[in-house]
């Protein structure tokens, strides 16, 4: 072979090699975030949970430099920790995840793209998060109700079906505030989902001996007594939601199912009627 057909080879090679990496392209190299907290001046350490080394120690607010990657086909995790003095301690967690770019190898790179130059350079992963803002709270009863009720009140995990991580943060709550009783109501909803029926009536019975007034926590000890076929205990328990909430529609209809089931078909059919005047669409498409 020539010196210049050498020549052209290699360039053809690097070519390819460029040309395959679609994400190594557009959006390769360590991630630059901001790091912010709430009031600022708070003391923080990044944490590879991969590995449990301490990566940086810093103070808010700071610039951190990160790898999206962690290894040959691995994405990075990492656990930020933020202290400061009269305040509770804070985590945060960022995950890379995968790169939109990685799957442009597919339409213009190839194989070389999508299974050594991208996962090799680590630009197969991204960290989407455009800065890091903490919110401190102070340590303070006003304070940790605040962090259990805005922080980790378990809703957003909760609708998006990840019932662990719902279960995770109610817990965490109630460490914080430990008479937050929705927190006790929605993670009895998330082990019913899960499949742990009595840990989800332990959570019930702490809600209704914290508020014994509380509608929401019989009407749904209820559900958990039919899923039971315990039957008239259900019954005294909507009985009760009602008597503390007598325009409760959602239990009105769960009252009139179960009386069906019981074959009381006109207490049935009244509770189901009302239910609808109420407004509850689903008692209004119930049929007979």
């Amino acid at each position: 072979m020539s010196g210049l057909s050498w020549i052209k080879g290699i360039a053809l090679l690097s070519s390819i090699i460029y040309l395959c990496s679609c994400a190594s392209i557009v959006s390769g190299g360590p991630k630059t975030l901001p790091i912010m907290s709430q009031p600022d001046e708070a003391n923080f350490e990044i944490i590879d949970i991969r590995t449990g080394n301490t990566i940086l120690k810093a103070r808010t607010p700071y610039t951190a430099t990160l790898e999206r990657s962690a290894g040959f086909f691995q994405n990075a995790k990492y656990k930020i920790k933020l202290v400061k003095d009269g305040y509770l301690p804070q985590e945060h967690q960022i995950d890379s995840s995968i790169n939109g770019w990685y799957f442009g190898n597919i339409i213009f790179g190839g194989l070389i793209g999508i299974l050594i130059v991208d996962p090799a350079t680590g630009a197969m992963w991204k960290i989407y998060d455009d800065n890091i803002n903490v919110k401190l709270y102070p340590d303070s009863k006003e304070g940790r109700i605040s962090l259990a009720t805005e922080k980790y009140n378990g809703e957003e995990p909760y609708k998006n079906d990840d019932y662990n991580q719902a279960i995770s943060d109610t817990t965490t709550a109630i460490g914080y505030y430990p008479e937050y009783i929705d927190a006790y109501c929605l993670r009895s909803a998330a082990f019913v989902r899960i499949g742990e029926l009595e840990k989800a009536m332990s959570d019930l019975n702490k809600a209704i001996e914290l508020k014994s007034d509380y509608p929401r926590g019989y009407k749904e000890r209820a559900e958990l007594y039919i899923k039971k076929d315990e039957f008239k205990k259900a019954l005294s328990d909507l009985d009760k939601a009602i008597s503390l909430k007598s325009d409760y529609a959602d239990a009105l209809l769960v009252r009139g199912k179960t009386h069906l089931r019981l074959n009381n078909n006109a207490e049935a059919k009244t509770d189901i009627r009302s239910a609808c005047e109420m407004g509850n669409t689903s008692a209004c498409h119930f049929q007979f």
